[in-house]
Formats: structure tokens, C-alpha cells, sequence
């Protein structure tokens, strides 16, 4: 494992010096246009779903799996693919998820029916699978400069909630002014141009001496991660089914085997002992639970928007804009923080602002001004970006620098079942209060009309638009308050439990863990500072 305070003529192994380092910033700009688009796509199809229902005439499970495909694939593989390029070598392997997700995009802009659209979705989660964690190691071994590095793993976590705050209202634009095909074709020409200028700029590395490939670990850690994935979005959707417990038990019986295997072979599909670190542990949480503050947010926000507001697709997506503004301001002042205070303080701030952002949408009511969703949504982008760098900062610095991608598979995997969490848990929760709130009927509306309403605000507002007179208009209030109460209710319980884990960083983050004393002159850093590879 190696210090905190990498010294900028390279680290040995996998590490980089010489061309790849003088064109270091130019190596950012190049993964951090890769990462944008791959992130967007997370996001893009959320406006679309109407369009692509309407076009390819789609059933609700090939919608579904339409959507959820992508980051069903990428949540599965991301592992893996990560240990993969430290063994293969970290740039071809960038290259081949350009390839790979360029293609798949023109497959998916042109795709004649449903089925081979989800084909071209699966094989985009498979191109930002291996994109993901590339990445992220690259920056590791390109930056072996601490300080450096956090300004560059900041640019990176920008972008990560930059592309997914944008999907939407990209998506808006592209479906009102063009096909629903033109969400996936704008990738094609980044893809070729991140190709040539990764060929040109981007060193290669690889780790000089990798163990033998854990084939059986891999199976069990890409089943375990789809099958759980699976259960938590299906969950979300469905409520606990025979099928979602299921598919939920199995996933986490592989993940066990997979925990017992790497505790066990002598060349495991990662490294146990990153988890033996208490920063690293806890970083990974965070970035679980920062993530767990944004999806289903953006569910929720949507849908009062459009539903409730009348809001069109594109403004509902323009409205999101002061989270990626604000993420852009608290991911990079956090690469001023992380060194001086260390990783503790800046967690502490990050979970600290995007649970207090959730408290100013505790009294979210139907006509509730947009100020007061953009001071939220100042509040959590700035938070997450906080959080988001301090953790990619300490899991980075962490990690060893010819197991890079490992560390890096398991960050983004975070990420991935964040949101996932986030959607299933938030999005269930404001379901179940939406249901209690809407029982009792409305005079006027027939009992089956009710059932139909009570499914969600979605339903409520289309069977409300059918009914003439004082009954249409009473049963979209109702929905409108019920929906308002809901997310009320959801925001409180989210925003206790992000305070909450705030406070468990501060006690479990040793004090002064990631910060880097004054530099004594020679890139090194002092020796007080406290080294984050060691538990």
C-alpha cells in the first residue's frame, strides 16, 4: 500500500511517468467527456418513456427492462471489469468501452422493436461497465501527486452527477426537436472522438505482476450484483413478490460466497484488506448513501412537475440544473478541503448538506414555489459533490496503484446500488403514503376508479382527467395533496438517516484522516500526516 502523499515522479508498478503525466490534464478532459456521456445515459430515458411506449409500441415489462437493463448490466459487471484492466492494461481496455458503447448506441438509436432495443441497452451497461472503473484507475495512476489527484478526482465527480443531472432535460430537448433515436445517436460522435484523443493522450499501464484471474469470484460477484440489482428495481416497481425475495436472497447468498472466497483463496477478485480500512469501509457507505439522497429524489421531483405543475419534459429536466451548478461548486472546493482537514470533515459536510437540503422539502405542498425545490436542490448537489470527492479521494488513495481498477470496480458499484436503493426505498415509501392518503373515496368517483387512482399519482391524474365536472377536479386535488404529504414524509425520513450517518462518520473516520500537512518542499508532505492505507 502506499502513503498519502504520493510523490509526483511516479509510484512504481502500474504508475506513470513521463508523456502520460506532462499530458495529465488533457488525460482528465478526455475520461471526464467519457464519464458525462455515460452517466447521461443513466438518466436520458427518464422523458422519453411516453414517446418510446407510443413508437415502438412496448408492453409495461418491456419498458421496464428498457430502462432498467443498462444499469442492471453496469452494476454487475463493474467489478470484474475493473480487475480486468489492471490485468489487460487500463487504456485498451478504455478504448474497447468506447468501441463498445459507441456501437451499441447506434444500435440502440435504430433499433426496429423493443426487443432489440433492451439487446443495445445491455451491450451500452456493457461499454460503461468497462468505461467506469477505467476511468477512475487511470486518474490514480496518472496523478501521483495527492494534491493533484483531488482536483482531479473532483473534476470526476462533477461530471459523474453532471451527466446524470443533465439526462433528463437533454433527453427533453432531443425528443421534442428530433426521434426518440436521437438520445442514443449524440454519443456515437463523442465516442469516436474520446477514441482518437484517448489513443493519442492516454498512457498505458497495467499491474506488472497480476494474480491469477479468479474466475469463480467473478461469476459469483457479477450473478450476485444482477440478481440483487434485479430485486431492489423490481422491488421498487412491484413490492415484495415471491419473485423479488427470491431473486433478493440469491443474489446476497452468491455476494456471501463471494465474501468467503476472497477471505479464503490466495488470489481473490479483490483485495480484502482495502475493507480492513475503516476510511475505506466508510467511504464506500457514503457514497452508497449520497447517492441513496439523489435517485429517488429525481423520481419524485419529476413526477410533482409534470403531474401536479404541467410541467413538459424539458422544463422538468431544465429545473434540475442548480443541482449540477451547485455540485460543481462543492466538488472542487472539497480538493481545498480534503488536503487540510481530511476525509472526516469533508464527508461530515457533504452527508451534513444533503440531509439539511431535505428538510426544506419537508412542507412541500402542491403549489410550493420552485425557489424552494432549487435551495434543495442547491443544497444536495453541493452536498453530494462534497461527499462524493472526499470518498472517490480516500477509496483512491486507498487502493494501491496496480490494483486500481479493483478499488475503482467497487466505488462505481457503489454508486449503482446507491441509486437503486434510493429509487426502490424512496419510491416505495412515497407509494405506501400515497395509498394510505388517497383511502378514503371521493363523492362522485366509483370504487373502481378509486382502486385504479390509489396506484399512484400517474394513475390518479389520468383517471382524474376522464371524469367530468367536480369529481375530476376533486380527485386531482386529493391526489395533488396525497402526493405533496408523501414526499413530505419521505424527505423527513431521508434526510434523519443522512444527518445520522453524518455523525457515525465523525466517530468512525479517524481525526485527520487523507489530510496532508504543509509541504516541506519536495511534493512529499510532512510525516504527521495521516496515512488512509492504513486501517
Amino acid at each position: 500500500m502506499e502513503p498519502v502523499h504520493d510523490r509526483p515522479t511516479g509510484d512504481g508498478g502500474g504508475g506513470v511517468a513521463g508523456p502520460g503525466a506532462r499530458n495529465r490534464w488533457a488525460v482528465l478532459a478526455v475520461l471526464s467527456l467519457s464519464l458525462l456521456v455515460v452517466a447521461l445515459d443513466l438518466t436520458v430515458l427518464n422523458v422519453a418513456l411516453p414517446t418510446l411506449s407510443t413508437e415502438l409500441d412496448t408492453s409495461s415489462v418491456q419498458l421496464l427492462w428498457i430502462v432498467d437493463v443498462y444499469s442492471l448490466v453496469v452494476a454487475g459487471l463493474l467489478i470484474s471489469a475493473g480487475t480486468l484492466g489492471d490485468r489487460l492494461g487500463r487504456k485498451r481496455f478504455l478504448c474497447l468501452g468506447f468501441v463498445v458503447f459507441g456501437a451499441s448506441s447506434a444500435m440502440a438509436a435504430w433499433a426496429t422493436g423493443p426487443g432489440m432495443l433492451i439487446a443495445a441497452r445491455a451491450l451500452l451497461g456493457v461499454g460503461a461497465a468497462i468505461i467506469m472503473p477505467s476511468t477512475l484507475s487511470i486518474i490514480r495512476n496518472v496523478f501521483t501527486d495527492r494534491k493533484e489527484r483531488t482536483v482531479a478526482l473532483a473534476v470526476w465527480a462533477t461530471m459523474s452527477a453532471a451527466g446524470a443531472a443533465v439526462g433528463p432535460a437533454v433527453g427533453g430537448v432531443m425528443i421534442e426537436h428530433f426521434w426518440w433515436g436521437s438520445v442514443f445517436l449524440i454519443n456515437v460522435p463523442i465516442m469516436v472522438f474520446a477514441l482518437i484523443a484517448a489513443l493519442a493522450l492516454v498512457p498505458e499501464s497495467r499491474h506488472p505482476n497480476p494474480p491469477r484471474w479468479d474466475t469463480v469470484g467473478a461469476l459469483l460477484s457479477v450473478a450476485g450484483l444482477i440478481l440483487l440489482v434485479y430485486a431492489i428495481q423490481h422491488g421498487g416497481a412491484e413490492g415484495l413478490e415471491t419473485q423479488t425475495v427470491v431473486t433478493g436472497v440469491l443474489g446476497l447468498l452468491m455476494l456471501g460466497g463471494l465474501v468467503v472466497r476472497v477471505l479464503r483463496v490466495p488470489d481473490p477478485l479483490i483485495d480484502p484488506g482495502l475493507f480492513r480500512n475503516r476510511a475505506f469501509s466508510v467511504a464506500v457507505v457514503s457514497v452508497v448513501l449520497a447517492m441513496f439522497g439523489m435517485g429517488g429524489l429525481m423520481l419524485l421531483l419529476t413526477q410533482h412537475w409534470q403531474f401536479i405543475g404541467g410541467a413538459s419534459p424539458m422544463e422538468s429536466g431544465l429545473r434540475l440544473l442548480p443541482l449540477l451548478l451547485a455540485t460543481m461548486i462543492g466538488a472542487p472546493a472539497m480538493s481545498a478541503i480534503v488536503p487540510r482537514y481530511g476525509t472526516r470533515y469533508a464527508m461530515m459536510i457533504g452527508l451534513g448538506l444533503i440531509g439539511a437540503a431535505f428538510f426544506v422539502l419537508v412542507n412541500v405542498r402542491p403549489d410550493t414555489d420552485y425557489w424552494v425545490f432549487a435551495v434543495a436542490l442547491a443544497g444536495i448537489g453541493a452536498g453530494a459533490g462534497c461527499a462524493m470527492t472526499a470518498a472517490s479521494d480516500a477509496i483512491m488513495s486507498t487502493a494501491d496503484a496496480d490494483s486500481a481498477g479493483g478499488a475503482a470496480g467497487i466505488e462505481e458499484t457503489s454508486y449503482e446500488l446507491g441509486n437503486g436503493l434510493s429509487v426502490a426505498i424512496m419510491g416505495s415509501i412515497a407509494s405506501a403514503l400515497f395509498r394510505r392518503e388517497m383511502d378514503t373515496s371521493v363523492p362522485g368517483v366509483d370504487e373502481r376508479v378509486m382502486d385504479a387512482a390509489r396506484e399512484g399519482l400517474p394513475n390518479a391524474i389520468a383517471a382524474a382527467s376522464a371524469l367530468p365536472g367536480e369529481a375530476g377536479a376533486e380527485l386531482k386535488r386529493r391526489a395533488d395533496e396525497a402526493f405533496a404529504d408523501a414526499f413530505g414524509v419521505t424527505s423527513l425520513a431521508t434526510g434523519i438517516l443522512l444527518v445520522v450517518v453524518a455523525v457515525a462518520v465523525a466517530v468512525l473516520i479517524p481525526r485527520g484522516a487523507g489530510r496532508q500537512a504543509r509541504d516541506d518542499g519536495d511534493g512529499s508532505g510532512s510525516p504527521e500526516a495521516v496515512d488512509l492505507a492504513k486501517p
